[in-house]
This record gives C-alpha cells, structure tokens and sequence, in this order.
C-alpha cells in the first residue's frame, strides 16, 4: 500500500513539473531574448534589418541588439542559416567585402518585407511589453523553492503516519494544505485596488 502511495505521489509530481513554468533566483530572459521571435518571423526581422543599409551578419545582431535595448539578440546559429534562405529565395543578396558576406535587400526582398509589415510591427510591438522585474523572478526562485521544500516536508514527514496507518495525522496535514490553498487563492483574487493599499501601509 506504502509503495503504491509512493508511487501515485511520484507520478502526479512528474505531471505537474511537465506542465508548470519553473523559475530559478536570478534568472532573467532568455539568453539573446529569442523566445520573443515567433514561428516564422526570423526572416522578417532580418529583413527588416537590411532596410536601410547593407549590414554583415554581426552588424545585424549588434542593431537589433541596440533596437530592441538589449532584449533581442539573435544567435549566428539563428542568424547565418536564415540569412542563406533568403539568399536562396532571392529576398537578399551576399556580395564578400574584406573577407566577410555583406548582405543587401533585394527589391524582391523588400516587396517581401511590406507584405509582412504588420508582423513585423507586432514583433517591435511585444519589446515594448514590460519584462517582469528581477526583484519578481528572485521572488518566484524563492517560492519555487519553497514548494519544493514543501513537498520533501509533507511526504518525508508523512512516512511514519503512512506505516502506523495514522489517519487523524494525514487528515490534519491534508486540511493545513487545503487551508493554504484557500489562502492563496484568496491572495491571487484580490481586487487590485486592495493590494495597492497593502503596498503602501
């Protein structure tokens, strides 16, 4: 019975670390800010890099780098391999200068590039979306880890009511928990009027 317990616990805790986002303290963006570029949008973004002025690969990242202040900076293993699609659709053209690949915007390309303004209007549009504090993502770190000490805590303290068979002891730590939900669920609902009160007392 103490093994199938175990092991009904075991398999929910994998379920839900599939599915839930996990935080560590310090932890900021993504590294080159990547995760803001949808399926598809790379090419256009690249595109829209060259409108102006020629540019060589690195020259591209540092202005998008620049552009987005930081929260965008593509990899040379995102940038190189799409720069060669659209070499080979013909939306840009390489010519080498002091050993390095210049990269120009065809005329097609920028046909290409105002069909698709709008997405590339809406990928400038989500940098300009607030990124969440780092005083927040330590915050999350710190309950992350507190849920985890939780967990360790119940199951690992549990072992001796599970083998005498002590059911008022798992009823009570099961109605703590059940109160603690309540509690937080009562916090994540409050009106946000109320929380701003409680920010400044």
């Amino acid at each position: 019975m103490h093994e199938r317990i175990r092991r009904h616990h075991q398999e929910r805790e994998h379920h839900a670390r599939r599915h839930e986002p996990h935080f560590h303290r310090g932890e900021g963006r993504r590294r080159g800010g990547e995760g803001r570029v949808r399926r598809g949008e790379a090419r256009y973004v690249l595109l829209d890099a060259l409108r102006d002025e020629p540019k060589h690969g690195y020259e591209i990242i540092k202005a998008l780098e620049e552009r987005s202040s930081g929260q965008y900076a593509p990899s040379p293993g995102t940038v190189y391999p799409t720069l060669q699609y659209l070499e080979d659709m013909g939306l840009v053209r390489a010519d080498h200068q002091a050993a390095r690949r210049v990269y120009h915007l065809t005329e097609t390309g920028r046909v290409e590039l105002e069909a698709h303004a709008q997405e590339v209007d809406a990928f400038w549009g989500r940098l300009k979306e607030p990124d969440t504090s780092a005083a927040s993502l330590a915050e999350i770190g710190f309950l992350q880890d507190e849920l985890d000490h939780l967990t360790r805590t119940v199951w690992g303290g549990l072992r001796n009511a599970l083998n005498s068979d002590d059911r008022e002891t798992i009823r009570r730590v099961r109605q703590v928990i059940e109160q603690c939900q309540n509690e937080v669920r009562r916090i994540l609902t409050e009106p946000d009027s109320f929380r701003e009160n409680n920010r400044t007392e």
